[in-house]
């Protein structure tokens, strides 16, 4: 199956022709808690909140979805905490056994499974067409996370969500 989504994706203009979904971690405020708020604050949105980390796939499907962790932690460590680095280092091969990646932003490390834009140093021309190119293809995740909020518009309205009220 992650062969049929990176055939799609690179035919859509991927680069890369084993990368079968889009990883990123999502943002959701919350309302002030009244306990814990340095837990849940994430300081580069300036709100409190709660994560979340997915995979999308090109059909606009979730293939994983990890969550919800504190507000404060970053798409890297949140990788770390899910696992999915090691699922998908043991089961995600195409059938002539090559490995299959999801592509990350720049947020995430570079990984034989886990792909990433070009970031440091002097980018060459091929260097900023593939981040052009990757980046272009990966709005899909960007697109489930609004999908979603839309579909489910109570999730949008921060004082419906309160942590340690129930």
């Amino acid at each position: 199956m992650p062969q049929e989504y990176a055939d799609v994706t690179h035919a859509k203009g991927a680069p890369l022709s084993n990368c079968f979904g889009f990883i990123d971690g999502t943002v959701r405020s919350i309302s002030r808690p009244g306990q814990h708020q340095t837990i849940v604050y994430n300081g580069y949105k300036r709100v409190h909140s709660l994560k979340f980390q997915s995979v999308a796939l090109p059909n606009g499907l979730i293939g994983n979805m990890y969550g919800p962790f504190e507000g404060r932690k970053h798409d890297a460590s949140t990788l770390v905490d899910s696992n999915l680095l090691q699922e998908l280092e043991r089961n995600t091969f195409s059938p002539t056994d090559q490995p299959m990646s999801v592509h990350g932003d720049p947020a995430y490390p570079l990984r034989i499974h886990l792909q990433a834009p070009f970031r440091h140093g002097v980018l060459t021309p091929m260097m900023e067409q593939y981040n052009f190119d990757m980046s272009s293809v990966r709005v899909t995740v960007e697109w489930l996370s609004g999908d979603i909020i839309n579909d489910l518009k109570f999730l949008n309205f921060k004082k419906n969500l309160r942590i340690g009220t129930s």
